[in-house]
Parts: structure tokens; sequence; C-alpha cells
């Protein structure tokens, strides 16, 4: 889901190019074709979910969006995956049960609600690929990942769009660097994912997290965090010493 004030100049922007887009990825060859239900995504954000979800496609994948609005990246998702992908999508608007179809699952509730979300996960979950298109509010997207980031596999992958809500006031009372956006707090992790080498943590085992952080990716507006079981790193040396 977009900003509101650049929603509709965004709809008719991919209308414009589906008659001459520059196909980056496979992902962009499939929405340039698509003319179904409306989704509301950044252009660039293909080809980089290309990069990142190539490796899931064809597979018995569990992939849970949060923020359907009007179902159109349900079925891109299921254009890209395949049909033997379980989609699970999360909204507010009970409208949005309607676009559940095959293999494709709607629940309505917030992700502001941490015990829906748990619902949701116990239901569906562990799942492959965690996308968050919701509110754009910065305790949601927080708090979002902190509930979703432990139900996915070793392997997986969670996303956080439209982090550009962080730099926006006063639609989100955001600002460059301000304190408790959700920028910074998807900054944060950095350190989370190098507590291994913080000088106060050479004799200690880092928390949880940063035993489950092994990649984070900023894009505009954008962070993909890959999710795999991390063990203390170790310096190997390679190769034959010199006499």
């Amino acid at each position: 889901m977009l900003h509101k004030g650049v929603r509709s100049k965004t709809i008719k922007g991919l209308r414009r190019l589906t008659a001459r887009w520059n196909a980056a990825s496979e992902m962009d060859s499939i929405v340039a074709g698509h003319r179904g239900r409306v989704m509301n995504k950044w252009s660039h954000y293909f080809e980089i979910y290309d990069r990142h979800f190539a490796p899931f496609r064809d597979r018995d994948v569990s992939v849970l969006e949060i923020g359907v609005e009007g179902g159109g990246s349900l079925d891109l998702w299921r254009s890209y995956f395949g049909p033997q992908a379980k989609i699970v999508g999360i909204d507010i608007n009970p409208k949005c049960q309607a676009y559940e179809s095959p293999n494709t699952f709607v629940r309505i509730g917030s992700q502001g609600d941490d015990a829906f979300l748990q619902r949701v996960a116990a239901e569906f979950g562990p799942f492959d690929i965690v996308i968050e298109d919701g509110s754009h509010a910065f305790e949601h997207q927080i708090g979002t990942f902190r509930s979703l980031f432990p139900h996915i596999r070793p392997g997986g992958i969670y996303a956080c769009e439209d982090l550009c809500s962080s730099y926006w006031e006063p639609e989100f009372g955001g600002g460059v660097r301000k304190p408790g956006t959700g920028i910074e707090f998807f900054k944060a992790l950095i350190d989370e994912m190098n507590a291994w080498y913080s000088s106060d943590s050479v004799d200690t085992e880092p928390d949880a997290l940063a035993k489950q952080l092994f990649g984070i990716h900023f894009h505009p507006a954008l962070a993909v965090i890959e999710k795999r079981a991390m063990a203390r790193p170790m310096l190997v040396p390679v190769g034959k010493p010199e006499k």
C-alpha cells in the first residue's frame, strides 16, 4: 500500500509503463503483462524481489503479505511462485476476504494486534517469505517484524516495504534520522547482526537475534532481511605460510 498522495500517480505510471516496460527481471515481465486486480508498489521493487525471491520459485513455499488492498499483489505472487505456493494475505478491510482462491488465503485483522499475528502464524507458518506492506506506521513496521521474524524458516526472507514513510512529515511524523522511525529500527539491526564483533560481547554469546541475521539489504524505501542460523564467525587462515 502506498502513501495516498502518490498512489494515483503510481497507478497511472504503471499503466503507461506496461506498453514500453524495460523488463529488468522475470518479475518485471510478469508485472508488465498484468491485467487483473490493482496493486500499488514502487516499480523498482520488482527487480529487487526477483533477486531475492528467485530461489523460492516453483517450490512448496509459504508466503505471507501484510496489506492486501486491491488484491493484485496476491495475483503477482501466485504468478511468480507457481501453483504449489501457499499465499497468505492479511488486511484490515473485510472486503479483501473476497480475494481468496485455491491455495490463496486472506485473514482479516490488524497488524498491530500481536495475538492476531500469532494466530495467523500458527495457522499457516512457518513462512519462507514475509512481505510487510501494511499501514507504514512506525510502530506497526517495528512490531510486525518482532512478531513475525521468529516465524520465518531458516533461509527465509523478511521484506519491509515503504520505509519512505520514515521521512514523511506530517503524515507519519517522520524525518531524516529521527529516532523511533521504521528506518532507524532497521538500521539498528546492522549492529545486532555484528554483535559478534562488539567489544562488550567478545567473551559472551550475542542474543538470539544476532544468531539469526545473515544479511540485511537496504534499497530505496525497502529493507530485505535474510534469516539463517548463524554460529560465531571463525577466522580461517587459507594457504601455505612462508617459511
